[in-house]
C-alpha cells in the first residue's frame, strides 16, 4: 500500500467511526443552537446596552422652550437615529434652578447626565466635565436647530424642504471597497470560527489510542505519516459534513425569511473575483487552514499523555489562534509589511488570502498561496510524525531532535 492509500484507509476508518456515532448528532446540533442563542441574546444585549448608555438630559425651563428643543431633537433624530442624541426629559423648574440642577444630578434613581436650563437665547448646561465629550456638542446642535426654527417662524419665512432627486448609478468605489472589506472580514471570521471549533478536537485524538495501544498497531502496519494524514482527512471530512448541514439550514432560514418579499434577494455587490470563485476559495482555504492547524494540534496533542495535559494546552493554543487571526485581519486593506507578513506566515495565510480574493481580481496569487500552504502541511505532518515516533514510540532513528539523523531518517 502506498502512503496515500494507507492514509485513505485510516481516514475512512476514523470518518465512519465519527459520523455513525450518536455523539455526532449532538456535534451537529450544538453549534447551530449556540449561534441562534448568541444571535438573539447579542441583539437583546446590544439594545439594552445602547439604551443604558444613552445620556439623559433634564430640561429645567419653561414649556415653550422645552417643546421647541424636543421638536428640534425629533427633526435631527429623523435623519440619524434615536441613540445619536441624548434623551431629553422635561422637569418643572424650581425657585432656585442652580440648586435644583445639582439635586437632579445627584439623584441616582433618575440618573441624569446633565441639566439644561435657561432659554434659547441664554442656555445653561450644568454637568460634569465629561459631558462635553458626547452630550455637550449634541445639545448645542439641538439648541441651534431650535433657534433657527424660531427665527424663521418669527420672520414668517417659510422654508420648503426640496425633494431630493436621485440619480442611481451601479456602484461607487468607496462603497464598493467598504463592503468588500466587510466580506473579507466575514470570510476570515468564518474560517477562524469553524476551525477553532473543530481543529482543536485533534488535540485529544491520539490520547485514547495511545492509552489502549491502538496507535502502536497502526504505526506497525502503515507509515506514521499516513496515520497523521489519515486522521486529518477524517476530521476534515467530518467538519465538511457539519458545514454542509449548517450551510443548508442557513440557506433555508434565509430563503423562507425572504419569502415575505417578492423573491430571494441576492447581494448586489460581489467580491472582486465573483461569488462562485470566492466561495470555492473559501472552501479551499478553510481546508488548508484546518489541515495546517490540525496537523500542528495533532503533533502537539500526540505529545500529551492524558486529558489533563490537553486541557492545560487548550488555553495557550486558543490564544495563539487569536494572535494569528489579528495578524490576518491586518491584511484587509493593508498592502504594507503587516499585510505581506499575514500572506507569508503559513498559519495566517488562508485567512489573509480569502480577504485578498474579496478585494482583488487576480487569481494567480491564490495558486501560489495554496501551493505554499500545501508545502507547510507536508512539512508539519512529517515533523509531527517524526516527533511522535521519536518521543512517544521511542523508535525514531538518529539522535536528538536537532541531529541530522532525526531529520534524515525515514518516518515509515
Amino acid at each position: 500500500m502506498s502512503a496515500f492509500e494507507a492514509a485513505w484507509v485510516i481516514a475512512r476508518r476514523d470518518f465512519i467511526a465519527q459520523v455513525f456515532s450518536r455523539s455526532f448528532i449532538l456535534f451537529l446540533i450544538a453549534p447551530f443552537i449556540l449561534v441562534v442563542f448568541a444571535f438573539f441574546v447579542g441583539n437583546m444585549a446590544e439594545q439594552a446596552d445602547r439604551g443604558a448608555n444613552q445620556p439623559v438630559v433634564a430640561l429645567v425651563t419653561d414649556s415653550p422652550t422645552a417643546d421647541a428643543l424636543e421638536e428640534a431633537r425629533r427633526r435631527l433624530v429623523a435623519g440619524t437615529s434615536e441613540f445619536t442624541f441624548p434623551a431629553l426629559r422635561e422637569v418643572a423648574p424650581a425657585e432656585n434652578v442652580s440648586v435644583q440642577a445639582r439635586a437632579l444630578l445627584a439623584d441616582e434613581e433618575d440618573s441624569y447626565s446633565a441639566v439644561l436650563s435657561g432659554t434659547l437665547e441664554r442656555p445653561v448646561l450644568t454637568g460634569p466635565e465629561r459631558v462635553d465629550v458626547f452630550a455637550g456638542p449634541r445639545i448645542q446642535l439641538i439648541i441651534d436647530e431650535a433657534r433657527r426654527t424660531a427665527a424663521l417662524e418669527g420672520a414668517r419665512v417659510a422654508v420648503e424642504t426640496p425633494s431630493l432627486v436621485r440619480d442611481v448609478t451601479a456602484q461607487a468605489a468607496g462603497n464598493l471597497q467598504m463592503i468588500r472589506r466587510t466580506i473579507a472580514q466575514f470570510g476570515q471570521m468564518l474560517i477562524f470560527t469553524v476551525t477553532l471549533m473543530l481543529a482543536t478536537l485533534l488535540l485529544s485524538t491520539l490520547v485514547e489510542e495511545k492509552s489502549n495501544k491502538v496507535i502502536e498497531v497502526l504505526a506497525a502496519a502503515v507509515p506514521l505519516d499516513s496515520v497523521f494524514l489519515g486522521k486529518l482527512l477524517a476530521m476534515l471530512g467530518v467538519s465538511l459534513v457539519g458545514l454542509s448541514l449548517w450551510a443548508g439550514m442557513a440557506v433555508l432560514v434565509y430563503t423562507f425569511g425572504q419569502m415575505a418579499q417578492d423573491w430571494v434577494t441576492v447581494p448586489d455587490i460581489a467580491p472582486a473575483i465573483g461569488w462562485p470563485m470566492w466561495i470555492l476559495l473559501l472552501l479551499l482555504y478553510y481546508g488548508a487552514n484546518f489541515m495546517l492547524l490540525g496537523s500542528l494540534f495533532l503533533g502537539i496533542g500526540g505529545q500529551a499523555s492524558n486529558i489533563r495535559e490537553i486541557q492545560t494546552l487548550s488555553m495557550p493554543i486558543t490564544l495563539l489562534q487569536l494572535m494569528v487571526l489579528l495578524l490576518a485581519m491586518n491584511a484587509v486593506g493593508n498592502d504594507g509589511a503587516m499585510g505581506w507578513a499575514a500572506y507569508l506566515v503559513p498559519f495566517s495565510s488562508p485567512m489573509a488570502m480569502i480577504s485578498y480574493g474579496a478585494q482583488h481580481e487576480a487569481l494567480w496569487p491564490h495558486l501560489l498561496a495554496l501551493a505554499w500552504q500545501a508545502l507547510w502541511i507536508v512539512i508539519i505532518i512529517r515533523l509531527s510524525a517524526r516527533m511522535f515516533r521519536r518521543t512517544v514510540l521511542k523508535s525514531a532513528p538518529g539522535g536528538s531532535f536537532f541531529s541530522l539523523g532525526f531529520w534524515g531518517g525515514r518516518a515509515s
